[in-house]
């Protein structure tokens, strides 16, 4: 229809069209070609859907093949007759846009590519819409079929391939070289409005390209692509099937992020398809993050608990140690040593400070006793005594708290652990008990209990956690609050 020219006429503006009709590529030196009776049929085609446009309908009869515009067709007669293309509208990112002053090498390159990428927009278009078909879950499979707002009046679009999948709209769109972001975007936006799913669909994965890049980061790092590989699993799988890029994070060893690029076959059924964004995708790339970054959070805590339990049990080997050598220097150094390591670890805090002081650790004091007690022999106290004689001193102890401020924690011990004692001693015991509980319901001070130690005490013997966090034998006691007895049953 139209020919071809290469003249050396006036140079065009838009120098490749694409005919809306036919789908066929128009070279703006061809207009300078066409009879004057088919060019001015043209003209007026194209003028009346500029006017049609104007009152909102979805009409174009050419399209620039960069970025596709409208546009309809202008002449001038001076002397020499010229004819060519204009932007029906602003098209500010085009490069074929009027106003513009392009190098002819530029030009020439701009033709070419045009020239290249409309057969593969039609070809690409074909292919999907041809596979589509051959899908039992997709139906009503359109090519630029138009799309009218239901939201906004007079607004409408013409998607390249529109189809119904498993009963919801969608649509596809070929992002080539010169698929601007603002359009992107206004298509994005109106599709999201209309309820419809929309798929942007690349001949070939580039992530130089910033269209690539705007993509990705737009829709959670996914691409779909319809290059060689997707055409081969598409065969494989007879279903339409793409080349799906996704970016994985993954973690340094210094905690730093590295992304990756990696393809996967992915098929329709294979895509989420998100009512919030209406971008389909298949794949989550902060929700995979998360999970690393969970993972390794809670790893991390893991090690921390590993780490802390390994001090606490060094805590209670080196205090061993301490006692065996009678109290020596360098023994009570790596006691302490130990207590400066668990202070790095998160899981510490002031309430164990208990397990530095000399009133805890030190000679017959607190956790010597709670020690023998626990292992039935004398620990850190001459290993002639009984367990009972130890109970005994330590429920004498006494501190600024009371006159026998421990004696409630070492009956505890002694109910908890059940140390061999004698029958006779025993009785003492229960008896004992039943005196601490009538003195402190009475009021009495005498065998107030001292809590200074309780959260080293819970850390170093967890059995007594539940008796250290009652008010029993402190100031918030009630009546009735606990129990101070052993019955040695």
């Amino acid at each position: 229809m139209y020919g071809s020219a290469s003249g050396s006429g006036l140079q065009q503006t838009v120098r490749l069209a694409i005919d809306c009709h036919t789908s066929e590529l128009v070279a703006a030196e061809a207009l300078l070609t066409l009879p004057e009776v088919e060019f001015t049929a043209l003209r007026r085609e194209a003028m009346q859907a500029r006017v049609d446009r104007r009152k909102g309908r979805a009409a174009e009869r050419f399209r620039c093949a960069i970025c596709k515009c409208p546009l309809y067709l202008s002449r001038r007669i001076t002397g020499t007759q010229n004819r060519w293309f204009v932007h029906d509208g602003k098209a500010d990112e085009c490069p074929w846009f009027e106003g513009r002053r392009l190098a002819p090498e530029q030009i020439k390159a701009l033709v070419y590519r045009g020239q290249q990428e409309g057969q593969q927009h039609r070809e690409m278009k074909d292919y999907i819409a041809r596979w589509l078909r051959q899908d039992p879950q997709v139906q009503d499979v359109r090519l630029e079929k138009t799309t009218f707002s239901e939201v906004v009046k007079g607004e409408w679009r013409r998607p390249d391939v529109r189809c119904t999948y498993r009963e919801v709209p969608l649509v596809f769109e070929i992002q080539l070289s010169y698929t601007f972001l603002s359009d992107v975007i206004a298509r994005d936006a109106f599709y999201r409005r209309e309820k419809t799913f929309v798929i942007w669909v690349f001949a070939r994965f580039d992530s130089s390209r910033a269209a690539v890049t705007d993509e990705a980061f737009f829709n959670r790092r996914n691409l779909f692509v319809l290059d060689a590989q997707a055409r081969e699993d598409t065969i494989a799988r007879s279903a339409l099937t793409f080349s799906g890029f996704r970016q994985l994070p993954s973690l340094r060893d210094n905690h730093s992020w590295r992304d990756t690029w990696e393809a996967l076959p992915v098929g329709l059924h294979e895509v989420i398809f998100p009512a919030d964004t209406y971008r389909p995708y298949f794949f989550d790339y902060e929700a995979r993050r998360k999970e690393i970054e969970n993972a390794r959070i809670e790893a991390s805590r893991a090690d921390e608990e590993r780490r802390w339990q390994a001090g606490v049990d060094a805590y209670r080997v080196a205090a061993r140690r301490f006692f065996a050598s009678d109290h020596g220097d360098e023994e009570r150094k790596a006691l302490l040593e130990i207590v400066d390591d668990l202070e790095e670890n998160t899981a510490w805090h002031p309430g164990f400070e208990g397990l530095r002081e000399s009133r805890f650790f030190g000679y017959h004091g607190v956790l010597a006793v709670l020690m023998s007690i626990q292992a039935g022999e004398p620990v850190g106290y001459n290993p002639k005594l009984s367990a009972f004689q130890v109970i005994e001193a330590g429920l004498r102890t006494g501190s600024h708290v009371g006159k026998h401020a421990y004696a409630v924690l070492h009956l505890w011990a002694y109910k908890t652990y059940r140390p061999t004692v004698s029958e006779k001693h025993r009785r003492w015991l229960v008896d004992y008990a039943r005196e601490v509980k009538r003195s402190l319901e009475s009021g009495e001070t005498a065998y107030r209990r001292d809590t200074s130690f309780d959260e080293a005490i819970g850390l170093l013997f967890p059995e007594l956690e539940e008796q250290l966090s009652g008010p029993f034998g402190t100031d918030l006691m009630s009546d009735g609050d606990g129990d101070g007895e052993s019955d040695g049953h």
